[in-house]
């Protein structure tokens, strides 16, 4: 059924504005935790109020993907929308930290899946050739949370208290259902006849569920190399293989193995995962660098950073429309890709001499040169499937986005958390980077901080090169004019 112009817009704007609240819940609630913290004791598990947030989404991201393929979007998007604005009145409501640690990861099953479903209803409503310029709305949506986010989650939470955070996304959240009804009404349903792996299913959520926990707990709970660690990875990886084995059993899998047989969708998941577990690293990280080995004021940093997300998402913005305009999606990595490497280089190099500005302007035309591989591995592994398959493609590609990120993120950390402990004196208690945001540091060992952060911007151009190599094995397919 084809929808009308108005219709569309409708359908993407609704299904934008779904995933803008799911986005914003993992960056709102960072700047509220010192008030909650106050408020409801039990500081030792304040961390898990982010960390089970982000487990369970993760979780969420390829199930309700498949879901949405098999018993319609729109059924998915309400059923991803009431379990996250319920998890959020239960957030609010919470008197204890367990009881809000509980209901974020509840409310994170419905954001990933609102996530994962919102990306889906674009490629349901608008033909291949015209998604990457509907690409950059979601690199818009997420450069806008991770932007806004804290300082929201921040006034909120002094002036008008940290419950309201939560309460913030009932009315939002009911407006853009409203708004879109009527258009996700005439999404498609493919209607196949296929019985729920729910086998599948928990082995996929068990198994992720047990490999992000250790990575999480990786460096500050646990050792590296301790038994609990190693033990908690290798119960996750032995789940995770025994998911993948099952898929091969099944005649409508949830995660199809000849996805990663396609010469699109196999390459373009092994890119996205390096490119975009690289870029947060490069996020995440950076400020670290700032606030220790440049001593730059915590609220400084966030506007130091600011360039590098911007020109991020003009860029997968310049991507989007390149493939719009010429039908082909190859072209913009391979631009950009070497471009941000470059930049990481320059700056890897001289971390040990380099003023904040010039960081800056480093950080930016990294930024610049990542941008455009975001919509256009999207767009490619979207054109490379069947209908019938676009949710679980599209849950695939945000699963490997997140997986690559928090598995990139923990080795980047684990690695300067090493080298800091080894280079700088007095440092072997050292648990975390985050305590080393609070110590007192020496001249030199902001030096040797800085020196750290150096070599692990290197390792993270060799990720991005790999990333190259990858994204250079997915085939040139022309982009799908129709959506046929």
């Amino acid at each position: 059924m084809q929808l009308t112009e108005p219709e569309v817009r409708a359908a993407i704007a609704g299904a934008m504005t779904m995933m803008f609240l799911a986005a914003l819940e993992t960056t709102i609630v960072a700047t509220a935790l010192p008030t909650i913290a106050s408020e409801l004791g039990d500081v030792h598990l304040l961390s898990w109020v982010v960390t089970s947030y982000l487990l369970t989404s993760t979780c969420a991201t390829p199930i309700a993907g498949k879901l949405g393929d098999l018993y319609g979007r729109r059924r998915m998007l309400h059923v991803a929308l009431a379990i996250f604005l319920i998890a959020s009145v239960l957030c609010a409501l919470s008197s204890t930290m367990l009881e809000l640690a509980l209901a974020r990861a509840l409310q994170g099953i419905g954001g990933g899946a609102l996530i994962t479903s919102a990306q889906a209803a674009v490629a349901d409503v608008v033909a291949p050739r015209e998604r990457g310029r509907y690409a950059v709305y979601f690199s818009i949506v997420w450069g806008g949370s991770s932007l806004f986010g804290p300082t929201l989650g921040g006034i909120m939470s002094e002036h008008i208290g940290w419950p309201s955070i939560f309460w913030l996304n009932l009315p939002i959240g009911a407006a853009a259902l409203l708004y879109s009804d009527r258009a996700l009404r005439r999404l498609p349903i493919h209607g196949r006849k296929a019985p729920l792996d729910l086998s599948g299913i928990l082995l996929l959520a068990a198994g992720t569920l047990v490999v992000l926990l250790a990575l999480s707990l990786g460096g500050t709970r646990y050792g590296w190399t301790s038994v609990e660690l190693l033990s908690g990875l290798a119960a996750g990886s032995a789940l995770l293989f025994a998911f993948g084995y099952r898929q091969t059993r099944l005649a409508d899998p949830i995660m199809p193995p000849r996805f990663f047989k396609d010469g699109v969708v196999g390459p373009t998941l092994t890119a996205i995962f390096l490119s975009f577990g690289s870029y947060l690293v490069v996020a995440v990280l950076s400020p670290i660098f700032f606030q220790v080995g440049l001593q730059i004021a915590p609220a400084t940093v966030g506007l130091l950073m600011m360039p590098m997300m911007v020109s991020s998402t003009y860029t997968a913005w310049v991507g989007g429309r390149f493939t719009k305009k010429h039908g082909t999606y190859r072209k913009p990595p391979f631009i950009g890709l070497p471009v941000s490497a470059a930049a990481l280089a320059v700056l890897a190099f001289f971390t040990d001499r380099v003023s904040a500005l010039e960081a800056t302007v480093l950080l930016t035309i990294f930024g610049f040169g990542i941008g455009p591989i975001f919509p256009v591995t999207m767009v490619a592994a979207q054109n490379a499937v069947e209908r019938r398959d676009l949710g679980a493609v599209t849950g695939a590609i945000g699963f490997a986005r997140a997986l690559g990120a928090a598995m990139l993120i923990a080795a980047a950390s684990a690695l300067m958390l090493s080298l800091i402990v080894a280079w700088v004196p007095d440092m072997t208690g050292l648990s975390s980077l985050d305590e080393l945001v609070r110590r007192p540091l020496s001249t030199e060992a902001r030096a040797e901080v800085a020196r750290a952060y150096g070599v692990m911007l290197w390792t993270v151009v060799g990720v991005i090169a790999a990333s190259l190599v990858a994204f250079a094995l997915v085939e040139d397919r022309p982009l799908k004019t129709t959506m046929d």
